[in-house]
C-alpha cells in the first residue's frame, strides 16, 4: 500500500501533494492488534437481560473504519424486538438529516450519523449534540417531517448554542 501511495502518478490523481507523507496507523511498528473478545453479542444481551442500562451503538455513515452496514448487521442479529423500525432522524425536528436510528425493547439504540467518519463529534459536531442530547434525557430522536418548513423551537435551549 505504502508503495503504491507514494507514486506520483497516485499522487496526482488524489490531488495530494507530492511533499505529502503517508503512513498506516493500522498495527503500528510494535503493536499488533489482536481482538480479545471473539463475540460480543452474548455481553450485550447478558445486559439487556439483567440489568436496567440503556445502549446507544452509533457510528458514522461514512466510517471506513467500523462499516455502519457491518455494526447494523451486527445490532440486528442481536435477536432484539425492534420497537422502531429503521427511520431517518433529524437534528432539528424538521428537515435536517441527523442519520437512521433503529430502537428496539431491550433499550438499545443503534444510530447512524449522516456524513460523519470515525470520529462522530469532529466531523458532525451538531448531529453528535442533538443526538446525545436526546438519548441522555431518554427523549425521542426527532423525526424527519417532508411537509416541514421551519424547524419547531428546542425548549431545553434557551439561547443558540455555538457548535
Amino acid at each position: 500500500q505504502s508503495v503504491w501511495t507514494n507514486q506520483s502518478s497516485v499522487r496526482a490523481a488524489l490531488h495530494v501533494p507530492l511533499n505529502s507523507f503517508f503512513f498506516n496507523g493500522d498495527n503500528g511498528a510494535g503493536m499488533v492488534y489482536r481482538s480479545t473478545e471473539p463475540n460480543l453479542m452474548p455481553f450485550y444481551r447478558r445486559v439487556a437481560k439483567e440489568s436496567e442500562l440503556r445502549v446507544l451503538i452509533y457510528n458514522g455513515d461514512t466510517d471506513p473504519s467500523i462499516n455502519s452496514f457491518a455494526a447494523q448487521n451486527w445490532t440486528s442479529h442481536l435477536g432484539f424486538t425492534p420497537t422502531q423500525p429503521w427511520r431517518a432522524w433529524t437534528i432539528d425536528g424538521c428537515r435536517r438529516m441527523g442519520g437512521y436510528v433503529t430502537r428496539y425493547a431491550e433499550r438499545l439504540d443503534y444510530l447512524t450519523i449522516r456524513g460523519a467518519g470515525h470520529m462522530v463529534p469532529e466531523f458532525k459536531p451538531e448531529a453528535a449534540y442533538a443526538f446525545l442530547e436526546a438519548w441522555l434525557a431518554g427523549d425521542e430522536y426527532k423525526p424527519y417531517v417532508k411537509s416541514c418548513k421551519h424547524p419547531p423551537p428546542n425548549p431545553r435551549r434557551s439561547s443558540t448554542v455555538a457548535l
